[in-house]
């Protein structure tokens, strides 16, 4: 069967490869500047036990923490950070009050992380502002737990167990390493993928009427989506390197945020910590 005319003459047309010269196709464009965001996972230093996790209280005003602190503040201060984003909502005019006192040197360091690092660091480069992003809202895990005990959800109510056993061991040790290691210990990205599982894991329970679970963690994401706009209100330039420090049960959805973020790039905080 003779080829017809139109597909003799596609066949025909020279493929990009050999009808482009070699030195113009070998050209790789440029990448736009994306700013930078250093999402650092932490635990509450002034351990107010808040989570359903307790953990033990350090006195991190003391001598010794104080000198893990500042070697903390040397790794981190290698980002060269613009930005500082602490978790504490927006209106929370107390914050920016006791960071401008500090400043002027009228504040004495409170012993939370906010403070600790978030303020020295800041003042360390001269911030005239820091900026906050938290999105208060509460994660009923009784509501849940009482679900799976209603359904007598045993295959649930076994994992919670273990897992919560396991999360109190990891803030034990945490409570054990020095400042610098702890971080370390809860910016490991195999850590970010357990914690994500873990809430995921919450979203199962449901009882006769209600979808309880789902709920609780739908408005977990929630918290978490409102947290990133936040943060990406704070960004204005693509120089921008930006600094965030929140509770490490934020960090897997914070993190996953920015990757998927066109304009922004993931910095992973144990390059900084961890370099000798």
């Amino acid at each position: 069967m003779p080829l017809s005319p139109l597909l003799v003459a596609v066949i025909s047309i020279p493929t990009l490869s050999t009808a482009i010269p070699h030195a113009a196709t070998s050209a790789q464009p440029i990448p736009p500047e994306r700013a930078r965001v250093m999402i650092v996972g932490v635990y509450h230093f002034d351990a107010p036990n808040l989570d359903l996790v307790k953990s033990e209280k350090v006195d991190h005003l003391s001598e010794s923490k104080q000198a893990e602190i500042a070697e903390v503040l040397q790794r981190l201060a290698a980002f060269e950070p613009t930005k500082i984003v602490l978790e504490a909502p927006p209106d929370a005019t107390k914050v920016q009050e006791r960071y401008q006192a500090y400043l002027q040197g009228k504040h004495a360091l409170a012993a939370d992380e906010r403070e600790q690092l978030g303020f020295q660091l800041a003042k360390r480069f001269s911030h005239p502002r820091v900026y906050l992003a938290d999105h208060p809202s509460s994660m009923d895990f009784d509501a849940i737990l009482a679900a799976a005990q209603k359904g007598e959800d045993k295959r649930f109510l076994g994992w919670f167990e273990e897992t919560m056993g396991k999360a109190q061991g990891l803030m034990d040790r945490q409570a054990r390493l020095s400042v610098r290691d702890a971080l370390m210990m809860l910016n490991e990205p195999a850590l970010q993928r357990e914690t994500l599982d873990m809430y995921l894991q919450l979203a199962r329970v449901r009882d006769e009427d209600d979808f309880v679970g789902a709920k609780v963690v739908a408005e977990w994401y929630r918290r978490n989506f409102c947290i990133f706009a936040n943060i990406a209100a704070a960004i204005e330039s693509p120089k921008d390197r930006v600094l965030v420090l929140f509770g490490q049960g934020h960090a897997p959805y914070l993190r996953e945020l920015v990757q998927s973020s066109p304009d922004l790039e993931l910095v992973e905080p144990n390059e900084f910590l961890g370099r000798r």
